[in-house]
């Protein structure tokens, strides 16, 4: 099979690549609150949303997932648990939410809620494995608050990205 640039097999491949380097470079990004993370491969999904191609969105948040969990040495365990969930639970909240409100929703907008999202699943989870005691209120409401800013600066990005003219998704001229 001949893979050429500019199909789907060479977009998902390339932006899943992307999505995962970036997902592993956060390590290195140490924030003031722990656990908490800016989640720019999340960028990549909201353009990809954006363009109104949830098919490349969800494979390559699904792949940046696993490439992630392989290279960070946690493919299958609990942490890549609750990474997948968050993932997935957080995709299809924004897909849903830009299906419905499309052109009056802005690429923040959908972060945040992304992000909001993908914390709740995975405090769900915690409190599922866990710990069942933890007073509801007062944490749904600070994680909700932690993933505010970190939302924000990634739907920036993915508008800043929405903006450019990138050439890989473009059939090549010749």
């Amino acid at each position: 099979m001949k893979v050429e640039y500019g199909t789907r097999v060479y977009i998902i491949a390339v932006f899943s690549a992307l999505a995962s380097l970036l997902q592993l470079l956060e390590i290195f990004i140490i924030l003031p609150i722990p656990f908490v993370k800016i989640g720019l491969a999340n960028a990549i999904v909201l353009f990809f949303i954006a363009r109104k191609q949830y098919l490349i969105a969800f494979a390559v948040n699904i792949f940046r997932v696993f490439i992630g969990g392989f290279f960070s040495a946690k493919l299958f365990s609990l942490p890549f648990i609750f990474s997948l969930s968050g993932a997935t639970l957080s995709y299809f909240v924004m897909v849903i939410l830009f299906i419905i409100l499309g052109r009056f929703v802005s690429l923040v907008a959908l972060s945040v809620s992304g992000a909001i999202a993908f914390n709740i699943a995975q405090y769900f989870l915690f409190v599922y494995f866990f710990d069942r005691s933890v007073d509801y209120n007062i944490t749904v409401t600070v994680i909700i608050l932690l993933s505010v800013i970190p939302g924000i600066l990634t739907g920036i990005i993915a508008e800043i990205l929405n903006r450019q003219d990138i050439e890989l998704i473009k059939k090549p001229r010749i």
